[in-house]
């Protein structure tokens, strides 16, 4: 099988190791990556290679695609090799117009992103970046914590618990840490009103030109707390999704990533074309439901499509019951109940405290300092710590309820 391999930085120990199987764009990507410094490319002709040249004892930190044209079927055997072989290895696809096979096998894998035609250097560096979740220098890691929520009807609760899951995260990091709550509800993000902060993130202005979101900016999108996180969110705009694409949320989230040790994010149940990128690149992803029947089916469906669309995922979707009741007798549903009417287990709940949420908004703070006696403080708490064994290696959670 002829093949091309070019080494850049061949005695860095630190290089970036890229697989790229490539058709027309192999001389551009070939020019433009031999300008940096870091990266080290095996290179191979898209048109020699019927299946993937993958060596199990080399294995890359990037993988580039582009199929002969024409060929979308073969891109497609690619993406399922390595969603067999190495699922979790980025992968960036060159080219447009993706076929619906070829789409579903790209969603299969961990990290992924299409890079436009014809090539932009610089955009095509960036996606590089941001597809790693890594700076474009040797040696750099991102080691931020990164969990998401999602309400599975409207007025779950999910802005709520976000919120205090940031000033929790806030309160209990190390010295010198950072905290940043997103709202990447676009059009009617309810995060800076919660928190009677400044919205300044305005994404759109920076849509067709993502590289612009570097550590500068993100400064200037952010709206200080004074309970010590930043929040990033954006005015209410019954259009916003219309200024917005993928490429610049992508890029928002992975400079957040860099600058900041937790990062929680607050996003609509409207799906939109970058919002399972998100639920993919989270470490958690929590739906919030409240405990009656229709948001409890909610909850269910919504579940079963992330699950099939984002299948690595399964082990990081966590359903959180919001305003369990305490009373023994009445009409409320119980864990038991709503659990079956989810058809799998809940991660655990929390307690109903609607005079400390509604203080809470009122005074523009987190549950936790409006009122520190708060039930809901202390179940996020267990939530946060439930997480954490959840998303750690070989963490196990005994899924009972988190109300004290």
């Amino acid at each position: 099988m002829p093949q091309q391999n070019t080494s850049f930085s061949s005695h860095n120990k630190q290089a970036i190791e890229i697989l790229a199987v490539l058709g027309a764009t192999a001389g551009a990507v070939n020019t433009t990556l031999q300008e940096e410094k870091h990266f080290t490319l095996d290179l191979h002709d898209a048109a020699q290679c019927t299946c993937l040249p993958w060596q199990a004892e080399r294995q890359p930190d990037l993988v580039l695609l582009e199929p002969p044209t024409g060929d979308q079927d073969r891109l497609t055997v690619w993406l399922r090799e390595l969603g067999t072989l190495a699922p979790k290895t980025p992968v960036l696809v060159l080219g447009e117009l993706l076929s619906v096979g070829t789409v579903q096998a790209l969603l299969a894998l961990r990290f992924t992103n299409v890079v436009s035609l014809p090539l932009n250097q610089k955009a095509f560096l960036s996606q590089i970046s941001a597809v790693m979740r890594v700076e474009a220098a040797p040696g750099a890691s991102n080691s931020a914590k990164c969990w998401s929520f999602m309400a599975a009807v409207g007025g779950a609760g999910a802005t709520t618990l976000a919120i205090e899951t940031a000033l929790q995260l806030h309160n209990a990091s190390a010295l010198g840490e950072k905290t940043a709550l997103i709202d990447l509800n676009f059009v009617d993000g309810a995060c800076a009103s919660y928190l009677d902060v400044p919205a300044n993130l305005r994404l759109g202005d920076v849509a067709d030109a993502p590289e612009r979101i570097d550590e500068a900016l993100i400064d200037a999108f952010a709206s200080p707390h004074a309970s010590g996180f930043d929040v990033l969110a954006a005015a209410r705009d019954p259009f916003g999704y219309q200024a917005i694409n993928a490429q610049s949320v992508g890029q928002l989230l992975d400079v957040c990533c860099h600058i900041y040790d937790h990062v929680v994010i607050d996003m609509s149940r409207w799906m939109q074309d970058w919002t399972i990128d998100v639920i993919g690149g989270s470490d958690a992803l929590v739906l919030v439901s409240e405990l009656t029947v229709p948001a409890l089916h909610a909850a269910r469906d919504l579940a079963t499509y992330i699950g099939s669309a984002v299948p690595h995922h399964g082990d990081r979707l966590h359903i959180v019951l919001n305003r369990m009741a305490k009373r023994v007798f009445g009409h409320s549903i119980s864990m038991n109940d709503a659990q079956k009417a989810l058809g799998r287990p809940a991660i655990g709940s929390i307690s109903s405290d609607w005079d400390g949420a509604a203080q809470a908004v009122n005074y523009g703070l987190p549950i936790g300092q409006a009122s520190a006696k708060s039930r809901i403080s202390r179940d996020i708490q267990a939530l946060i710590s439930a997480l954490n064994e959840k998303t750690s290696e070989g963490g196990a959670l005994d899924n009972a309820r988190l109300a004290s």
